[in-house]
């Protein structure tokens, strides 16, 4: 299992990761000291297990808790402080234990033993919310239900970057697919800003990862497709495609020629 150790006190936080660590051989410990960075990481890549401190500079404890959960609901977070003031808020947010400072083994190990959720229930969770169908339209649901963009486009864009399967993608790259000339830069913002606001009201809005002229799909494992399905194995996703990739935008055709000629080998 992946865990992630957040305490702004370096040796408290070593010590805890080495009792993890007694009580978990196979375990991936990630330690962290400074808890908007933890935030960010726990944002692009999740743990199973959270053990965290409290009473933390910049950002405590309880509200790292509160903001992650927004995004992984079946999230264990086991805090391990020595204040017993939060223990209500902490069971508020369902955790999984409260542990008063100094953490034994013993307290670890029953804490890992009862995890209220088990690794099979968050995974199921993180990766069917978001359902993208690729073969014949285009089209994606979220917790079941069709997502509505303000613009049309903006479902392209989204499109364009589920076609490229998180690789960093430049916005002029983007753009020439997407309108086929220039002088869309404008537009283009606003294609942006209405995916991340869709997004982020779905409470998805990591699934898009931005920086200063790129974009990509910054978590692919979160997403139940019928095209990564095939990728993954082709002979067992041969029935999944009947003829068409994303049939309404012309950019596909190449990939759709592809995969046209692939089928005929199984």
């Amino acid at each position: 299992m992946k865990y992630i150790v957040l305490d702004d006190e370096p040796l408290a936080a070593n010590y805890l990761a080495d009792l993890v660590r007694e009580n978990d051989p196979k375990a991936e410990v990630t330690v962290e000291t400074n808890p908007l960075k933890g935030l960010d990481l726990a944002k692009r890549e999740e743990f199973h297990v959270y053990f965290i401190d409290i009473q933390m500079p910049g950002l405590n404890g309880v509200d790292f808790a509160k903001e992650l959960k927004k995004i992984y609901p079946r999230s264990n977070f086991i805090f391990v402080t020595g204040y017993d003031d939060y223990m209500r808020n902490a069971f508020d947010l369902d955790a999984s234990d409260y542990i008063m400072k100094p953490a034994s083994s013993d307290q670890v190990g029953h804490a890992i033993q009862n995890l209220r959720y088990q690794p099979e229930d968050i995974k199921e969770d993180s990766e069917k919310r978001v359902k993208i169908t690729c073969f014949g339209n285009f089209d994606i649901l979220i917790d079941e239900r069709p997502v509505k963009f303000k613009f049309d486009k903006t479902k392209e864009l989204l499109a364009f970057l589920v076609h490229r399967r998180g690789a960093r993608t430049s916005n002029r790259e983007i753009m020439a697919h997407l309108w086929e000339d220039e002088g869309h830069d404008s537009y283009f913002r606003m294609l942006k800003k209405d995916l991340r606001d869709c997004l982020q009201d779905l409470a998805c809005q990591d699934l898009i990862y931005t920086e200063r002229g790129y974009m990509s799909l910054a978590h692919p494992d979160w997403i139940q497709c019928d095209y990564f399905s095939w990728l993954e194995d082709k002979e067992a996703g041969a029935d999944l495609y009947h003829g068409e990739y994303m049939a309404q935008y012309s950019w596909a055709e190449e990939v759709n020629s592809l995969l046209e000629q692939e089928k005929y080998y199984f």
